[in-house]
């Protein structure tokens, strides 16, 4: 597995999840400051602040998430990745597998957009 600002992201998001350590500052460790969030069409957030929103009322609402990245091709400006993403929520539990494309920008995010249930 290629190592680059989605999978290094994907591994501190997994322990944050579990710690319960969302946290803006977090975030932007992997994202700018302009970075667009886009899950299946929709924008979910731009920047640290709202994407760490967004993702803490996912875990506000499950009990447990994790990301897997399964395969990637980066270069400096560009990442595909494909991921599966489990979950529990209550007695819900299941498996997503998704694809996103993100640009890159000084080693952290500059845009992504995710495809869920591919």
């Amino acid at each position: 597995m290629s190592d680059n600002p989605v999978t290094r992201m994907f591994l501190w998001w997994n322990k944050a999840y579990a710690d319960h350590a969302f946290s803006p500052e977090g975030f932007a460790r992997y994202f700018t400051e302009d970075a667009p969030f886009i899950v299946d069409g929709g924008m979910r957030g731009t920047g640290p602040a709202e994407i760490n929103a967004h993702f803490q009322r996912i875990r506000a609402n499950t009990d447990r998430v994790e990301l897997h990245a399964v395969a990637t091709l980066a270069d400096e400006e560009t990442c595909f990745i494909r991921y599966r993403t489990e979950f529990r929520a209550g007695d819900e539990s299941g498996t997503e597998e998704c694809v996103a494309f993100a640009r890159l920008r000084d080693g952290r995010i500059a845009m992504i957009d995710i495809f869920q249930r591919v």
